[in-house]
């Protein structure tokens, strides 16, 4: 058996197999630490794309709070305490190794679980397994705050949250399914940035996945989950609420800007940043994310078009740590390379 430690809610992180831990195993184990992330206090998430090189335990002991399961594609065997689940989807119900193409669609599944104690977890690995999913944690605490805003649906979520061990099971909308392949998919993008992508599609991902267990709760029918909002929703804020997403737009646009992280922005903006974000989306259509990645590339357009900049330099500019992948982002905005856009100097 080896400890592993683990810089979040599963601590230490205990593996246990019948055969000596392998080379593959090993630097498995050493990457699936590193995507384990603190996005914020009491918000957590890992991603995982593997094929498992051999059997084994991982066990480890979950802090309270609830914890969301989005499987892609493949199969999980975990343990909550004393019960079991088997995630699977679609065709790889019945196979052990990772999907060929070709077998037909692959639906997602999605868990939530209520962890209202700290409790032990288990995950069972077999040789050639294949999972690709998105886990977050959400914390007791920031479930606290949650429901002291009295938003609509908390009642439901408030209740679920109480039931130790409670789990929810339901096939996850095409939102919460775009959501966990972006992650699973994130850009090259600078450590700043790459953050700020991660936590707000986290953020929405919970936002989304409690949406539904309100909706599936028992009792009279919840009201349908609203769409995102249109430009017009803007009206129903505040006037100061209004003030404030605008001073937060202008201040966007500046260069102190770019490295801050969403809870910068939104104690610059005055709120949390679940509230910011539905608030900016509200006022300009967008995310907070979208708006930033927007700016930094017509900046990186500009100083390539007057400035002179390498096509490396504008892609540090634009947040990109690959010149490659700033490229494509470049071309599929404007639709062309930007060593075009230098050319025209």
């Amino acid at each position: 058996m080896s400890a592993c430690p683990s810089p979040i809610a599963v601590s230490p992180l205990r593996v246990a197999s019948a055969d000596p831990a392998s080379d593959a195993m090993q630097d498995a184990l050493r990457s699936h630490l590193a995507r384990l992330r603190v996005l914020r206090p009491g918000l957590h998430m890992h991603a995982d794309d593997v094929v498992d090189a051999q059997d084994f335990t991982a066990s480890g002991e979950l802090d309270a709070g609830l914890r969301i399961v989005v499987l892609l594609e493949g199969m999980v065997d975990v343990s909550y305490g004393p019960r079991r689940v088997a995630l699977t989807s679609g065709e790889a119900v019945a196979g052990r190794t990772r999907p060929a193409g070709g077998r037909g669609a692959v639906v997602p599944r999605a868990l939530m679980v209520s962890v209202a104690e700290p409790e032990r977890f288990e995950r069972r690995a077999r040789r050639g397994a294949y999972a690709r999913r998105v886990s977050v944690g959400v914390g007791a605490e920031w479930l606290e705050q949650l429901a002291s805003a009295s938003a609509p649906g908390m009642a439901a979520v408030e209740a679920f949250r109480r039931q130790h061990l409670a789990m929810h099971h339901w096939q996850p909308s095409t939102r919460i399914t775009a959501l966990a392949e972006q992650i699973t998919h994130a850009p090259d993008l600078s450590a700043p940035l790459l953050h700020l992508y991660l936590e707000s599609r986290a953020l929405e991902l919970v936002s989304e996945a409690l949406a539904s267990l309100a909706q599936h709760a028992p009792g009279p029918a919840p009201a349908p989950a609203p769409a995102p909002a249109p430009a017009h929703a803007a009206l129903r804020l505040l006037p100061q609420e209004h003030r404030r997403i605008q001073a937060l737009h202008a201040y966007l646009q500046r260069d102190e800007a770019m490295d801050a992280s969403l809870d910068d922005l939104a104690r610059q903006a005055g709120t949390n940043a679940t509230t910011l974000q539905r608030h900016f989306r509200a006022v300009y259509g967008t995310t907070v994310f979208d708006f930033v990645r927007e700016t930094r590339l017509q900046r990186a357009r500009r100083s390539l078009e007057h400035d002179g900049l390498t096509v490396g330099q504008a892609a540090l500019l634009a947040g990109y740590n690959s010149a490659a992948n700033f490229a494509t982002a470049y071309r599929r905005r404007f639709g062309m390379p930007p060593k075009l856009a230098r050319a025209r100097l």
